[in-house]
């Protein structure tokens, strides 16, 4: 082999090798693209606006801003995880029932978590709402907010419930309604004292609970 065709040889060689260089990194680009994915999570704080939901027993404290306030700790508490947030309402703005089930909808939120807190005249504790004929995801969502709901407060566990509380057959609008796994959490009684006082001491536990059982639970699927 004369030197001419030594270096044409090695001029061939080369250009394969950054071809071959070149390929690998496109390939490895386009496999970052396919495979992260970065899950949506759908919050929705119950009642406001026009809405107001539940009154504490002296008709001082409304149900619309503690799941406000709750539901905006815990959309802080999912974005430090990597996590995209998306709320039904950020501030004391009426929004329908529907209009909720839509935001989630078109989103394709991966999970739908209702913010709410419960009444009447003599209940205390944490309990989670799910539909009346549920998925084993819905279940096991359901599930993990009720144990980090409980844990990080240590108060009464109510037990996860199916369908509506008046026993009509139906279910709470935006569990019937969503198109992903979803569940509605009654975060203590707004007419208790005991429980205001835990929700006002241990909203910032209550938030990082319910943040790291939701992400927990988006990595089972």
């Amino acid at each position: 082999m004369n030197l001419k065709d030594k270096k044409e040889l090695i001029i061939a060689f080369t250009a394969v090798m950054l071809c071959f260089i070149i390929a690998v990194k496109a390939l490895s680009s386009v496999t970052t693209v396919i495979f992260t994915h970065q899950y949506v999570v759908c919050i929705d704080p119950g009642h406001g606006g026009e809405e107001q939901g539940a009154l504490s027993k002296d008709k001082k404290r409304r149900e619309q801003d503690d799941n406000l306030a709750l539901s905006l700790k815990v959309k802080s508490e999912l974005e430090k995880r990597d996590v995209q947030v998306i709320m039904t309402r950020e501030d004391d703005t009426t929004v329908s029932l529907k209009e909720r089930c839509v935001i989630a909808n078109n989103k394709k939120a991966d999970l739908f978590v209702s913010v709410h807190r419960n009444s009447s005249d003599d209940g205390t504790g944490m309990e989670v709402w799910i539909k009346d004929k549920p998925s084993k995801a819905e279940t096991q969502l359901a599930e993990d907010v009720l144990n980090a709901l409980v844990s990080s407060s240590g108060m009464t566990e109510r037990g996860v419930k199916r369908g509506y509380r008046n026993k009509s057959g139906k279910n709470y609008y935006v569990n019937g309604n969503t198109k992903m796994p979803s569940c509605l959490a009654e975060v203590g009684f707004i007419t208790n004292e005991k429980d205001n006082e835990n929700f006002d001491k241990n909203i910032d536990r209550y938030a990082a609970a319910l943040a790291q059982a939701i992400y927990e639970n988006l990595k089972k699927s």
